[in-house]
């Protein structure tokens, strides 16, 4: 419930991420064309032709084992979502992606962009910490991603929480433009 003045009343909800996310990628059987994708740690989704610098190594190679990935999507890197290999797709367009990463949606229930930025923190990171296994490299398949709790409000305070720290970034971002602007001018 939304108080006078914009705040918000309604406890929030321990819930496990198993009530919410689903695996949504779909095999690229019919090798369609899609552009191929990666996710990196620093941007998500970036197109392959952009993340190396001979569009990868799989540019021309058989894509039928690959991932489509629909716009509203998340893809990360078991392997690296410890160092934020993880992306939300807000293109318009299916691309596909190496089948090394898992992919999933949200319901109705969750706001993709507050998800988003719990991503980003410290107790995402010791989730990842407390369930990633293997030896040498140490993985975060999406059977354990289902197992991981988030503390949840209303999805309407989901939403504005998320439309805050979208802000914040961008105002970040931009203050960071200016300041390496007047770097250069200098």
């Amino acid at each position: 419930m939304k108080m006078p003045g914009g705040g918000f009343t309604t406890a929030w909800e321990q819930r496990a991420f198993d009530e919410f996310i689903h695996a949504s990628g779909l095999r690229n059987a019919d090798n369609l064309d899609f552009e191929s994708y990666s996710v990196s740690n620093t941007s998500g989704f970036v197109p392959q032709s952009e993340q190396f610098e001979n569009g990868g190594t799989m540019a021309e190679a058989d894509k039928t084992a690959y991932w489509i990935v629909e716009p509203g999507s998340f893809a990360y890197n078991p392997a690296r979502i410890n160092v934020g290999s993880i992306g939300y797709l807000s293109t318009r367009e299916n691309v596909i992606i190496s089948s090394l990463y898992e992919v999933f949606r949200s319901d109705e229930t969750c706001d993709d962009r507050f998800l988003w930025h719990w991503f980003k923190t410290a107790l995402f990171a010791k989730q990842i910490e407390a369930l990633q296994e293997g030896g040498v490299r140490l993985y975060f398949f999406f059977d354990k991603l289902l197992k991981s709790r988030i503390a949840m409000p209303s999805t309407g305070e989901q939403h504005a929480i998320g439309s805050f720290f979208d802000l914040l970034d961008s105002l970040i971002t931009l203050h960071q433009r200016e300041r390496f602007a007047d770097l250069d001018e200098t």
